[in-house]
């Protein structure tokens, strides 16, 4: 896919705090669902594949000795010399473009054409992974999401974060194996790309490429034919952080619709804001982020009759793209 060719795309030049932006891009405004704990329950999660931690190939940790909580390793990525990651193997898949092609942003597709893509994203970060560690946190993963397009036969495709895919490997499985489904990376351990990203701290532009390959090694592990879609943490970005990222040869997706789905109190509230937003073409960001995130699942299947009521079709952010 020819990222040029993509209705909606934003030049390279134009990017930063993009005016057109929607909420949480560029300056974030509102909350972000890993902006704030969550106090429930006990942790639950599973135990993740080490893979190249553990002698294969692909982008290391920069401190192996941190170990691992709730499932998932902490830390950062290794920092790689942007020439290093741009002698691997061409990125194949959806958004992929060849190694070095600084990205494009993309915050919708054609409004030519009646179909809208519903996007998931995950979130963990080293905080997030101690609350669960620590009971302070419930689950921020929800199947219920998953439950409800695959009753509902909605395509989605889902942003899914490293850290959160080594802590839910069984749910990460589940979404890998619905041909509906389509996986794209939201980033590894989740750090501002940009300063003042809500609280998500700041990753040293050095490090941005090296993250960014790494969650994209990290999906690979569940499929073959993960997508080469990538959403910045918080939506927030700058043009240093879209050339920091150009080694990965990756497409860079936002989105046009604010679902309100993070830190939501009223379904009925999230499914109106969806559908007031909605234009063909447009991208809609909600989440599957458990207690960041409650009433997604809820809001779902109003989301869903509406939309398709005025006509829409939901379809994969690639097939969008198409």
């Amino acid at each position: 896919m020819g990222c040029l060719a993509i209705a909606g795309v934003v030049a390279l030049a134009s990017v930063g705090c993009s005016p057109n932006a929607p909420s949480g891009v560029g300056q974030p405004a509102g909350a972000h669902p890993s902006a704030a704990p969550s106090t429930s329950g006990p942790a639950k999660s599973g135990p993740a594949k080490n893979g190249a931690d553990q002698g294969g190939a692909g982008i290391r940790l920069a401190s192996p000795g941190a170990g691992t909580m709730a499932g998932a390793h902490l830390g950062r990525a290794a920092s790689v010399a942007p020439a290093t990651i741009a002698a691997l193997p061409a990125p194949t898949g959806r958004g992929a473009t060849p190694r070095g092609t600084v990205p494009v942003i993309v915050e919708h597709g054609s409004r030519d054409r009646k179909q809208i893509a519903l996007t998931f994203d995950s979130n963990m970060t080293d905080g997030m992974l101690r609350r669960l560690a620590n009971g302070k946190a419930a689950t921020y993963a929800n199947p219920g999401v998953v439950d409800e397009l695959q009753r509902l036969k909605v395509p989605a495709t889902f942003f899914l974060a490293g850290k959160w895919v080594e802590a839910y490997p069984q749910l990460t499985r589940r979404i890998a194996a619905d041909p509906s489904f389509e996986l794209a990376s939201h980033s590894w351990a989740h750090q501002g790309f940009r300063a003042g990203c809500y609280d998500l701290g700041s990753i040293p532009q050095t490090d941005m490429a090296a993250d960014v390959e790494r969650s994209f090694e990290v999906l690979a592990r569940y499929s073959d034919h993960v997508s080469r879609y990538f959403r910045f943490p918080g939506g927030c970005y700058d043009t240093a952080a879209l050339k920091a990222i150009a080694p990965v040869g990756c497409t860079a997706v936002e989105y046009d619709d604010v679902s309100g789905d993070a830190f939501g109190t009223d379904p009925q509230a999230i499914t109106d804001a969806t559908v007031r937003h909605a234009r063909p073409g447009s991208i809609v960001v909600l989440h599957i982020t458990g207690v960041n995130a409650p009433h997604t699942q809820a809001a779902l299947p109003g989301i869903v009759r509406q939309l398709r009521a005025r006509g829409y079709e939901l379809v994969t952010l690639g097939d969008l793209l198409a």
